[in-house]
């Protein structure tokens, strides 16, 4: 990846190992042929990762909102000499534009409702994921948009119905910003039927807007029937519940730690 004047790039080059728990779960995951849609892609480190994983019999689909980062994601995908579908949007609910900040922590920057006191923003235009992605199926979804998830869900509705597992950013303080909370995305990703964990010490634990975490966490939405599937490739683990019993019940092929 090249050094350009980013925040993520600035970080990768003081700490090789930056974010290495996303990118290892991205890459122990994906399987040569399948589907990773990376949403926030920044410049490019999982896309990068997954595009090598999944070989040319599979499909990389980049999106970036921010017209300066992703130039730089364009570099280092042609740096790489790698063909993935790229996407210079923001992704909600509806078409349309909205007003994105233009911090210099450019890792941090998120959409918003009015421009910020400070005046660092700039419009982006706006688009549905289900009309980027279409009726593809998707192995692996994965989605950092500061905040705006639960929009994003709202224009998914295929998208998702056609995922087996997201990746998402769970951070109740961007959620609120953004005018919504941790429980309305839970609620939105298990009435798509989805089973939820955070990973944490290499384990899945079970996941909950009423279980206290840390604000900057990850969270993991799969299928019932695709959970042992993931814990095959992953080499994770579940972790011991209160009530094993209970666990040995919905995950019959589960693992436990």
């Amino acid at each position: 990846m090249r050094f350009y004047p980013s925040s993520m790039s600035a970080g990768l080059w003081r700490e090789r190992n930056l974010r290495a728990e996303d990118a290892h779960f991205v890459g122990t995951y994906l399987q040569p042929g399948e589907t990773f849609v990376d949403v926030g892609a920044n410049v490019g480190q999982l896309s990068l990762a997954a595009a090598v994983r999944v070989a040319r019999s599979g499909q990389v689909i980049a999106i970036e909102a921010h017209p300066r980062i992703f130039k730089y994601l364009l570099g280092n995908i042609r740096l790489n000499r790698l063909t993935i579908e790229v996407h210079n949007t923001a992704i909600g609910s509806a078409e349309g534009e909205l007003v994105f900040t233009n911090f210099r922590s450019d890792d941090m920057n998120f959409a918003c409702a009015t421009s910020p006191a400070d005046g660092a923003a700039l419009r982006v235009p706006v688009r549905t994921l289900d009309s980027i992605v279409g009726d593809r199926p998707v192995d692996l979804l994965k989605v950092d948009v500061e905040g705006f998830e639960v929009d994003l869900l709202k224009g998914a509705v295929q998208t998702v119905a056609n995922c087996r597992c997201l990746y998402i950013e769970d951070s109740e303080l961007n959620l609120r910003r953004a005018g919504t909370s941790r429980a309305e995305m839970y609620k939105r990703l298990t009435d798509h039927g989805f089973e939820l964990f955070h990973l944490r010490a290499g384990r899945l634990e079970p996941a909950s807007p009423d279980i206290p975490g840390p604000d900057d966490d990850n969270l993991i939405a799969v299928r019932p029937s695709a959970l042992s599937d993931l814990l095959a490739r992953t080499g994770l683990r579940l972790a011991q519940l209160t009530s094993p019993s209970s666990v040995d019940r919905r995950f019959p092929a589960a693992r436990l730690a």
